[in-house]
């Protein structure tokens, strides 16, 4: 999300919060259970499945390189995205992952 500084009037983005971030480690370690995969390898099948990267084109070579972006630079809207996608993954595979209001017991 865009938001402009009310004192030098400049754009900038709100990042993903703590507490979003603790959700969905929470839920990448239910996949990682479920799969056998460790966190990590999760987090980049995720980030891979719902097109979490870039492709670069290394100029010499023609070699495409997958860079994954950081859900650390994503905006809460972003990652709230990110995560909703996650869910809907977990449900079709038969997992059952709490809400982020369970979660939170909201």
């Amino acid at each position: 999300m865009k938001m402009l500084c009310p004192k030098c009037q400049s754009e900038f983005t709100v990042k993903r919060s703590l507490a979003q971030n603790k959700y969905i480690h929470v839920i990448f370690g239910i996949l990682a259970d479920h799969t056998g995969y460790s966190m990590n390898e999760i987090k980049t099948l995720m980030k891979h499945e719902f097109g979490l990267y870039e492709e670069v084109t290394n100029k010499k070579t023609g070699e495409v390189l997958l860079n994954y972006i950081s859900t650390a630079d994503l905006s809460k809207s972003e990652f709230a995205d990110f995560t909703e996608k996650i869910l809907l993954f977990c449900g079709s595979h038969g997992l059952k992952v709490q809400t982020p209001e369970e979660f939170y017991g909201s």
